[in-house]
């Protein structure tokens, strides 16, 4: 897995560019990219450091602000579907993908629906052409 440069090879690259070299004799010196330097600099710029920002961790729940709001909705209806829930919740002005709620249902343990019922079939098993019917007697 991919590491950040160290905060001291961030910093002698800064100050080599701050004192006089260019970005390209810095990037040779230090065996890095051209790119790699630019960020630097800018990170400098921007932030007046050099460290380097979050990398990786985890991230929260689109519906986390919202978890009663969605426990009263599921507790309501506990048979709706992830469409359903997501129509709900955008009448109480909550945009959030099926994929968002699913996954925030699923970490809060609440039931939910994943399709709309449809009928029986009628017609029962599927026809199989390569499976033999138990209806019809095999003829050797």
């Amino acid at each position: 897995m991919a590491k950040p440069y160290s905060n001291d090879l961030r910093e002698r690259a800064v100050a080599a560019i701050e004192s006089g070299h260019t970005r390209e004799e810095v990037a040779e010196l230090y065996n890095l990219a051209l790119s790699t330097v630019g960020g630097f600099i800018r990170r400098k710029r921007e932030t007046g450091s050099v460290s380097p920002g979050k990398f990786g961790g985890h991230k929260t729940f689109a519906l986390a602000p919202h978890t009663d709001l969605v426990r009263k909705l599921v507790a309501e209806q506990p048979d709706s579907t992830l469409a359903e829930l997501k129509a709900r919740l955008a009448k109480e002005k909550i945009k959030v993908s099926q994929s968002a709620i699913f996954r925030f249902l699923r970490h809060l343990r609440l039931p939910f629906k994943k399709r709309v019922s449809t009928r029986p079939n009628n017609e029962g098993a599927s026809y199989c052409p390569w499976r033999p019917s138990p209806y019809k007697s095999r003829v050797f």
